[in-house]
């Protein structure tokens, strides 16, 4: 399933408002197509487009409007700019589906350092979102006061709230779920709760489905690699990721592997030597051949020695 990016429909209403090109300054910077991060800029209002022609170097064309950056051969019949006057009113509204939910209902039973480690999990989650859709796309809901005055002073349009947002069929992302959640799920879905838990310096066994729970959402779904959970990234800015680039019209399976940290893959090819592997006395032999057979994932070569380490492994 391909949901396009925000920045095609965007661009499409400004060249329908008569914005033939725009001008980027030099010092503008991009980790995601040029329209891309020009739409989410302009929505977020931290910067404007303002009547003011000027020349620039064409970068590309895109849904009818012209990039252009600063220097000769281009007039641009408008410019990005943090301020001015005679200011551009795109009177666009953004698509409110689908919605990223991060549940913060179990902050309280985190340790200081796991408290941490999820409010930088959730601006790298909000990175994510951003590379195809936009901070109106992103919710976190039941935050404590501290969690809020800290995100307000880094996001702007993120929607942190106190109750989930409405949703006809909302769908809680769960290693533990008794669903496998598919490629189809992205169109029977339209609010994806992808957690609020970190437990790094603690056990917390069925969280996710006490929060569920909490919730009132009866539905949890697993996400599963090749009929696995082991291998699949449970960092919730990796699994916010993986739906976005599902969405984007990338298979469930390449998502996952493009998602997997150095770690993931090591605990996978672990696994799958193990499960490969023959028992000779106290040694585990594994054929070559079997072991490219696993290397479906594309790890390094170091990633394979460091799983054969790790499973004390002998390839014959």
């Amino acid at each position: 399933m391909g949901v396009e990016p925000l920045w095609r429909s965007f661009f499409k209403h400004l060249a329908s408002r008569g914005v033939e090109s725009i001008c980027l300054p030099k010092w503008f910077r991009c980790k995601w197509d040029p329209p891309q991060c020009v739409t989410v800029e302009l929505l977020l209002g931290r910067w404007r487009l303002c009547k003011s022609p000027a020349s620039g170097r064409t970068i590309g064309v895109w849904s009818g409007v012209q990039l252009a950056t600063a220097g000769v051969g281009v007039a641009c019949n408008w410019r990005l700019a943090k301020r001015c006057v005679d200011q551009f009113q795109h009177d666009y509204t953004p698509p409110d589906v689908p919605k990223f939910v991060v549940d913060l209902s179990l902050w309280g039973e985190h340790t200081a350092g796991e408290k941490h480690e999820l409010a930088e999990q959730i601006i790298m989650a909000l990175s994510a979102v951003r590379s195809h859709f936009w901070d109106g796309n992103f919710w976190i809901t039941h935050a404590p006061a501290e969690l809020v005055e800290f995100l307000n002073r880094l996001v702007h349009k993120m929607n942190i709230a106190r109750e989930l947002p409405p949703a006809a069929s909302p769908v809680v992302l769960d290693p533990e779920g008794d669903c496998v959640f598919t490629e189809e799920d992205l169109s029977r879905h339209d609010v994806f709760i992808v957690g609020g838990i970190v437990d790094k310096e603690r056990t917390a066994k069925s969280a996710t489905a006490r929060l569920a729970e909490l919730l009132g959402v009866a539905k949890r779904c697993r996400i599963e690699l090749r009929g696995s959970t082991v291998g699949v990234p449970d960092r919730i800015n990796k699994i916010v990721e993986i739906l976005v680039k599902t969405f984007a019209g990338a298979s469930l399976e390449s998502a996952i592997l493009s998602s997997q940290a150095k770690r993931d893959r090591v605990y996978r090819l672990m696994w799958e030597i193990q499960k490969r592997g023959r028992r000779r006395g106290n040694a585990l032999e594994i054929s070559r051949e079997a072991l490219a057979e696993v290397n479906w994932l594309g790890a390094s070569e170091e990633e394979l020695k460091l799983a054969l380490k790790k499973t004390r492994a002998v390839v014959t």
